[in-house]
């Protein structure tokens, strides 16, 4: 019966989609891929460095990165058996993935970090450096392994990809271990980082894990039958995922067994318990071949696909586009599938969920998509060994296009500022806010000016304002459709009453005002992002006079853990 109900919900699928243009409903472009650049050599990964410089970084998984400086493609880095030799490659292991720093700038700053399996066949991450002068190499002198992650028994199912999140933590997804059916229950278990998302901060270290720590609102802290490191639990090989760059929403692309490839979302703001399901189910089904189970905190796929052994389906998840040569495609998720070569495109429904389109593409065994630091979205086959660029032609633009969204507290009230660069079919703007991040109440609306070149909004919400409040906007159209915007943090009053001072360190001396908070820690930091000081300041009184070991001159940020929030203040050491 269960079988009956999923093809009855794939057909109702494929009947809203084919009927989408009649309903006058959004309708995706036409995605077609041109040529960039090729000549690689099983390339698996696509970065920019965030840097203004407009490169793109190829991942190959013998080892080897390769940097397009504008016309010019030129090794970047080898940590194969030729260079580094720190990884073994062949069937699904290798160099996977790589992410710059969000700090990087080639100067003071310039970590990249990999993802890769080692000699041994295990899952690691490690931070390297730009060579110092030349943006264009890495100086392979400079790798610290910060991860290694036990990867026994089977060769595939590494996952391998590394994102850094808009709040500056590492994220990165880790396969099942391997073989059928995750026979060890990797994935459910929670004191075993196979079949996870972990989620680290790489700027600070400490003792337990000595080069990075755990962010202080990671999920499971609490919990101790589940790893600290522990964003989300559930995943059977998520090779490739991506954060919208507009909001910061999670998109999964999860390799399915042999009967669905499965696509997950997680909203930006999110920092409950998430459980996507794998081995209990694949897709939306219970899986084939293992006892009827379902985890605590499972979160349904927002979208999964037949996988017909024939075809040997494999998704690539893929990213929202965010570019601005095409307007027509912007807001619209694309993911494709490696033997196929079918485009799957995701839009908000205007109800919580997604509407979904399917569309053939010449180029097949793309195993990755990027994006360029403008937005362009491009897409690697390892099947032509060629890095293509995503366009799409025609279809409907969504209602309306956010580009920016903030706030700040002021005596009394907090203050929300937003723009847009165009507004079709959008009747207004309702604000919503939140003290704890679950519960969502309206605190006001503002209605659209409709203008097709965008307009500047503000709203004054009128609230005890001492404690940090969350907002999101959510923006509803003319058939009555809402869809919400990235959510924002405006912190406190209380915790703007915190003062560091002096500013100008002459004497070693730090003084700290914290007005009732709690204090947990004191960290200072150098503009390399590594930690120098730090100390446990939670038995301490006020007013706080921290005495700073000798530093050499130059730019420092205190780092002060107070309540279970962090602020940031910079210093200069004379």
């Amino acid at each position: 019966m269960s079988n009956f109900y999923s093809l009855l919900k794939k057909a109702y699928s494929l009947l809203t989609v084919l009927l989408l243009p009649m309903l006058m409903l959004a309708q995706p472009p036409a995605i077609s891929y041109l040529t960039e650049f090729s000549g690689l050599s099983s390339p698996v990964d696509i970065v920019n460095a965030g840097d203004g410089s407009n490169r793109l970084f190829v991942v190959e998984q013998g080892g080897t990165i390769r940097v397009r400086n504008g016309a010019t493609v030129t090794q970047f880095a080898n940590f194969g058996s030729t260079g580094a030799n720190i990884i073994t490659s062949g069937g699904e292991r290798g160099l996977l993935s790589m992410a710059f720093h969000p700090g990087y700038n080639g100067i003071t700053n310039r970590y990249f970090f990999i993802y890769y399996t080692d000699l041994g066949g295990n899952i690691a991450v490690s931070r390297c450096q730009t060579t110092a002068g030349n943006i264009n190499t890495a100086d392979l002198s400079t790798i610290v392994n910060f991860i290694t992650i036990p990867h026994p028994g089977q060769s595939n199912h590494n996952g391998g990809k590394l994102n850094f999140g808009l709040d500056g933590y590492l994220y990165f997804a880790t396969g099942d271990g391997g073989g059928g059916n995750d026979i060890p229950n990797n994935a459910q278990t929670g004191t075993v980082l196979l079949g996870k998302m972990l989620r680290l901060d790489i700027d600070n270290t400490s003792v337990t894990y000595g080069n990075y720590s755990v962010p202080a609102d990671n999920p499971y802290l609490s919990d101790p039958g589940i790893d600290d490191r522990i964003w989300a639990l559930g995943l059977r090989n998520p090779f490739r995922w991506s954060f919208d760059s507009f909001n910061g929403n999670m998109w999964i692309g999860d390799v399915g067994q042999g009967a669905f490839e499965e696509i997950n979302f997680r909203a930006a703001g999110s920092t409950g318990h998430v459980n996507y399901g794998w081995r209990c189910f694949e897709g939306y089904e219970s899986t084939p071949g293992v006892a009827d189970c379902t985890p605590v905190d499972y979160v349904k796929p927002v979208y999964d696909y037949p996988n017909p052994a024939s075809s040997s389906s494999a998704v690539t998840g893929g990213y929202v586009y965010r570019g601005t040569e095409f307007p027509n495609l912007r807001g619209y998720y694309l993911a494709s599938d490696v033997y196929s070569g079918e485009t799957f495109i995701l839009w908000p429904n205007g109800s919580g969920g997604f509407d979904s389109s399917v569309q053939t593409s010449s180029v097949s065994f793309i195993v990755a998509f990027g994006e360029g630091e403008d937005g362009t979205l491009y897409a690697l086959s390892q099947g032509t060994s060629t890095v293509y660029k995503v366009v799409g032609i025609g279809g409907i633009v969504l209602p309306v296009s956010l580009t920016g969204f903030s706030g700040i507290a002021n005596s009394g009230y907090n203050e929300l500022k937003w723009k847009t660069a165009s507004e079709q079919n959008t009747t207004r703007f309702n604000i919503e806010f939140s003290k704890g991040g679950s519960l969502y109440a309206r605190s006001g609306t503002v209605a659209a000016t409709r203008s097709v070149t965008g307009s500047s909004y503000q709203f004054r919400h009128y609230i005890d304002n001492r404690d940090d409040v969350l907002y999101r906007l959510a923006i509803e159209d003319d058939n009555g459709a809402v869809t919400y915007s990235q959510t924002i943090k405006i912190s406190g009053t209380r915790r703007n009453n915190i003062r560091i001072y002096p500013t100008v360190i002459t004497n070693n001396l730090l003084n700290v005002e914290l007005n009732g908070r709690k204090p947990k820690s004191i960290t200072i930091i150098n503009t390399n992002g590594m930690v120098v000081f730090k100390t446990d300041i939670s038995n301490a009184f006020e007013p706080l006079k921290i005495n700073l070991p000798p530093l050499a001159k130059g730019i420092y940020i205190v780092e002060l853990n107070a309540d279970g929030m962090l602020q940031r203040e910079k210093i200069v050491v004379q």
